[in-house]
């Protein structure tokens, strides 16, 4: 069977074997509302309605004994009315009280839900705190970085405008000015000059000194110039120069070519060798085994002054020491 709330009209099957009586007290799992259900397969008497006399209805007036006499009556007491009385007293109470628990749970539930939305705000505003200090210490680093790289450009400005720009105008549309900056700052901030070997030209003496003309396949009539160099200090010396000039009959000096001592070549080589070859020869500053580096005291070491394509009018010829260094 199919029994519907009287309160919120919920409807719910009942099983019909548990329908026992004249019915049952029912109490609604949605709403808790209790109410009476009728068992409707009881077949309820039909009450008879009694028929009435003539007599009831006269028109004679009831005399006054029989008017006192239905004074006197009390009315009688219905057993099953104080029954059911009794009963929906019970029930009323037992509903008030179901109210009650259920307003103390309502009141119980409405107490936790507002406690946690309280929690579930007061993390909510821990997050957005945290969210707010960690969006806070990242706008710091950006700004730090703004300002890194602002001072950065300025300091590149700055020596843009300070050093790169004016030197640009000194050393292109004024190189004499951009000299003279460059000179000064070796001159203050420059590397110390590295202490120079002393120069001992005058101990250096000159023997044995000779020249000759040979022909050679590559330059035709070459000069050549020899001699020997002597060290006549009581120290060991290096580096020897020896320059030989060639010069007409009015002293005028019409060539000049200086050699290190130590480099002296072959016939066979002046033969066969080009002007360049020759002079690249001659010019070692280390001579032939490195016998310039080290001429001791009274020590000898040869050399060789090449002329070619000299011109003519060549009346005599010299040669000078320009080079000697004491040896440290």
């Amino acid at each position: 069977m199919i029994i519907q709330c009287r309160q919120c009209r919920t409807k719910f099957f009942f099983e019909d074997s548990m329908m026992q009586g004249d019915g049952l007290w029912m109490r609604c799992s949605r709403c808790e509302h209790v109410f009476f259900q009728d068992n409707p397969f009881v077949e309820k008497p039909e009450t008879e309605i009694p028929l009435v006399s003539g007599s009831v209805f006269s028109e004679d007036s009831p005399s006054d004994d029989t008017m006192g006499d239905l004074s006197k009556e009390a009315p009688p007491k219905s057993v099953r009315d104080e029954d059911v009385v009794r009963f929906l007293d019970n029930v009323m109470e037992a509903k008030k009280n179901l109210n009650e628990q259920v307003d103390l749970e309502m009141e119980k539930t409405r107490r936790e839900s507002i406690s946690k939305e309280k929690f579930t705000t007061t993390e909510r505003i821990s997050v957005v705190d945290d969210l707010s200090q960690e969006g806070a210490v990242k706008q710091k680093k950006r700004l730090s970085k703004k300002g890194t790289s602002k001072t950065w450009k300025v300091l590149v400005w700055a020596i843009l405008v300070i050093v790169v720009i004016p030197a640009v105008i000194y050393f292109k549309v004024y190189p004499p000015i951009g000299d003279k900056f460059i000179e000064i700052a070796h001159k203050y901030i420059g590397d110390p000059e590295p202490a120079r070997p002393e120069v001992v030209i005058g101990q250096v003496k000159l023997q044995d000194i000779r020249q000759r003309l040979i022909k050679s396949n590559v330059l035709g009539e070459i000069r050549v110039m020899e001699g020997t160099a002597v060290n006549q200090a009581d120290y060991p010396i290096c580096r020897i120069a020896i320059k030989g000039a060639i010069v007409d009959a009015y002293s005028v000096v019409l060539g000049e070519r200086t050699s290190y001592a130590g480099n002296v070549l072959t016939d066979e080589e002046l033969t066969n060798m080009s002007e360049e070859e020759i002079l690249r020869k001659l010019s070692r500053l280390e001579g032939n085994n490195h016998s310039n580096d080290k001429i001791v005291s009274n020590g000898q070491i040869p050399f060789m002054i090449v002329f070619a394509r000299e011109p003519a009018g060549v009346i005599k010829t010299t040669v000078t020491t320009v080079g000697a260094e004491r040896l440290l």
